[in-house]
């Protein structure tokens, strides 16, 4: 797509995430530099690092998140599948299950890649830095936004291992925080003088172990992922996906089994069998028991989703946005983070296409339509669980009740199981559970669909 005008100036991003690499992707389009500032030393090859711990652990891309990074990196599906990552139907080549039952597989026309975290951010950030005009600064710390008459003119930053004193200015025409979940904007907002965003959050106490072990790379297997979803009957959500080969060519399941509210399973493969024999998943309890292990048992923990709702504000300083986790962050099981920022950047441009002024406004509405859905469905299914704190009005309980039944229905019933997949993929709205055939198909086919009985849980471990 022609930019309406030529770049000019520069842009600075915090961070260097996958958030941060994407908005560095668009700002590009519009500026003559772009300068990445992140507090970590970045590896060239897909390895973990600091600022990042969860992302080692199961991270699923959505198909919608697929397309995305396709659009805006082209050959980004081909080269992770030459780095062995696997490309497949989302509706015949992944499982999805519920209450402990596995829905009905058919394909559906749409490609989705199971591939690890770790390998799609290694892969975006090679792309960015080999873009004309982009500079990446690791190892420092971003101080405070520079501004002044009401306008962000840029960041004052430090070196890692700096004197307190030693502190470096770096003008801007527009800045962009990309900083995560611990973002200071809100902080710095205060300090500058501006009301803070309203904040939403909704507690999920909620801990995921995690381990790779050993695949059979010489065969593609008749499954690349199993995303099993939490439900009140049984609340213990779990992933299965296959990864690319790591650094010694071994090709590698990602197996994660989690809980809430006090919930959590032990950092031992016999506690992820245990799990997972419990939620009916055979396959990670095969692997748990009998696979071979790559590496250590981890395990990450996720205390609350948080959405800071910056559209809401009536003043904000005027060339300064945020992006990514450090506007929304979601309960990580449903696998929408890195599709959010993904889509979040396609508003960032169209945002900047129609100029610098009000653009603040401007994108905020935007990207708050992009998290909109995901934030629902995200928050609408944690609060089905009755654990999960937090209001629960008549509308949201009516439809975590007919969710309740596409899932059982689903079961048996393609169409309904394919609906229900396009949504957790964000490929349609959550109104397509809705349309007319897919309701009927629903309210007529429930009668006969099986129920689950709870799973025995320990109480005491979930006050």
């Amino acid at each position: 797509m022609d930019r309406p005008t030529a770049p000019t100036g520069r842009a600075i991003v915090i961070g260097a995430s996958i958030a941060g690499l994407l908005a560095a992707r668009i700002l590009r389009e519009h500026f003559d530099e772009v300068v990445l500032l992140e507090r970590d030393a970045l590896p060239d090859a897909a390895a973990p690092r600091k600022g990042t711990p969860h992302a080692a652990h199961p991270h699923g891309l959505l198909a919608r998140g697929r397309e995305v990074l396709e659009l805006l990196f082209p050959g980004f599906t081909g080269a992770l599948v030459a780095q062995g990552a696997l490309p497949g139907d989302i509706g015949s080549e992944v499982a999805v299950e519920a209450n402990r039952q596995r829905f009905v597989r058919q394909p559906i026309g749409v490609q989705g890649i199971a591939a690890s975290r770790l390998a799609i951010e290694a892969h975006l950030r090679s792309r960015v830095r080999d873009m004309p005009g982009m500079r990446l600064l690791t190892e420092v710390d971003v101080l405070e936004p520079v501004h002044a008459a009401g306008q962000v003119r840029g960041v004052r930053f430090r070196e890692h291992g700096a004197s307190a004193g030693a502190t470096h200015e770096l003008p801007a025409d527009l800045v962009v925080d990309c900083a995560g979940r611990g973002s200071r904007t809100p902080q710095w907002l205060q300090a500058l003088g501006y009301a803070p965003a309203p904040e939403e959050r909704v507690v999920v106490d909620l801990a995921y172990t995690s381990a790779y072990f050993a695949r059979d790379g010489a065969q593609k297997p008749p499954l690349a992922g199993i995303v099993g979803t939490a439900s009140p009957a049984v609340p213990r959500p779990s992933i299965l996906l296959a990864q690319e080969p790591d650094a010694d060519g071994q090709a590698r399941w990602v197996a994660g089994v989690g809980g809430y509210a006090g919930d959590h399973v032990a950092l031992t493969r016999e506690a992820m069998a245990e799990r997972a024999k419990a939620i009916g998943n055979a396959e990670i309890a095969a692997l748990a028991e009998h696979g071979e292990l790559i590496g250590p048992v981890i395990r990450y923990v996720f205390a609350h989703s948080q959405r800071r709702r910056y559209e809401r504000l009536r003043r904000f300083p005027a060339r300064y946005l945020v992006l990514g986790d450090a506007m929304a962050s979601f309960n990580p099981v449903y696998g929408q983070g890195m599709t959010v920022a993904a889509c979040e950047a396609l508003a960032l441009r169209q945002a900047l296409d129609a100029g610098f002024e009000g653009l603040s406004q401007r994108y905020f509405k935007a990207a708050a339509r992009v998290v909109d859905t995901p934030w629902k469905l995200a928050v609408g299914a944690d609060l089905a669980l009755p654990f999960v704190r937090g209001p629960r009005p008549l509308p949201v309980r009516l439809i975590n009740a007919y969710v309740a039944r596409v899932q059982r229905v689903a079961v048996h019933d393609a169409q309904v199981a394919a609906a229900f997949v396009r949504v957790m993929h964000l490929l349609d709205a959550p109104e397509r559970l809705f349309a007319p055939a897919v309701m009927w198909r629903v309210l007529r086919r429930d009668r006969s669909a099986p129920r689950v009985h709870p799973l025995p849980m320990d109480r005491r471990a979930m006050r």
